[in-house]
């Protein structure tokens, strides 16, 4: 039986606890089913610092099974995001976290895999574990995890990055991978597959770049460009007329294109092309859509476009993207 620990603190985010012991809960289930044998492949636990309950960031209140000092055996430990409001707040309570570091690092040293998610990723980080190394987060905690940990490298373009003796994730979904990947390696693919297809969650997606462009370009403060940009990402399928589109914004098509180069650095068309190839892009990585319906969704005029666009931004055609991306 393998030992799934999860570490439990105040303010730390449910979900970071509960789903992967879902995902290991299924793959029980289904091991049963199958009729194998009655007992569970996994064991999950909750530890906090001193045995006792943890308060959630969403008021939920998780008894712990045991404290860390009585944590002998684990195979796995799993490091749930710290909630915050800001930078000075996740650092203030990262820095409250001095004890369940030391304890963590002292389990790495002994050979025990660790998962980080979100911002629980920071409290990885401060083991040391990770200097030289890739790692990834959120990606809204890039700039203030740099500036922190400025020997690790930080990947905004990956979901989920493996290092010998951790992974780390950026997202929900990547986390919830995280846990299919390691029970493939401990009980078998037949059974992570049959979980992954139970549970609807998709183990391959490693991938961030086609979130980043909206991230990014959303880092101004124009309420204006805001709203254009919401409309285009709405109605992408959609023919778009600038002078249309300025006049349902009550201003001019001068005034609109002069905004949004300010608040972008680029105009309005090829802030709609790049956001029709990420789009595009996103859909041959997690979707078995047709080329011809990603042309329909996205507002290419032909498939040919598609491709010639294809072949200027990225050197190779819209297929062998999404064969590319499925070997990664």
């Amino acid at each position: 039986m393998y030992q799934v620990i999860g570490l439990g603190f105040d303010g730390c985010q449910a979900s970071g606890l509960t789903s992967p012991f879902d995902v290991f809960n299924v793959v029980n289930t289904i091991w049963k089913q199958q009729g194998r044998r009655d007992d569970e492949l996994y064991s999950c636990k909750v530890a906090s610092l001193d045995g006792a309950s943890v308060t959630c960031s969403n008021g939920m209140r998780i008894a712990a099974d045991l404290a860390l000092q009585d944590v002998a055996d684990a195979d796995l430990i799993i490091v749930p995001g710290i909630h915050h409001y800001d930078s000075k707040t996740l650092l203030s309570r990262l820095n409250a976290l001095h004890k369940e570091c030391r304890w963590l690092k002292q389990k790495i040293d002994d050979g025990v895999l660790v998962t980080a998610n979100c911002s629980g990723v920071f409290l990885l980080a401060d083991t040391g574990v990770l200097t030289g190394k890739e790692a990834t987060t959120a990606w809204w905690l890039k700039e203030l995890f740099i500036t922190r940990f400025p020997d690790v490298k930080h990947r905004s373009d990956q979901l989920l990055i493996k290092n010998k003796g951790s992974f780390t994730t950026g997202s929900m979904t990547a986390n919830l991978g995280v846990m299919l990947q390691i029970a493939e390696q401990q009980v078998g693919r037949q059974l992570a597959q049959t979980a992954a297809r139970t549970m609807l969650i998709d183990a391959s997606q490693t991938y961030a770049s086609p979130y980043l462009f909206l991230q990014e370009q959303s880092d101004h403060k124009d309420s204006l460009v805001l709203a254009v940009e919401s409309q285009l990402q709405r109605d992408i399928a959609k023919r778009i007329d600038m002078e249309s589109l300025a006049n349902s914004h009550s201003v001019s098509v001068r005034t609109l294109s002069r905004r949004f180069k300010s608040a972008n650095g680029i105009n309005l068309s090829d802030y709609l092309q790049n956001l029709r190839l990420e789009q595009t892009k996103l859909l041959l990585e997690t979707t078995s859509l047709s080329i011809e319906q990603i042309v329909e969704r996205v507002g290419y005029s032909s498939q040919s476009s598609l491709r010639r666009l294809f072949q200027k931004q990225l050197g190779i055609s819209p297929r062998e993207y999404r064969v590319k991306s499925q070997q990664a």
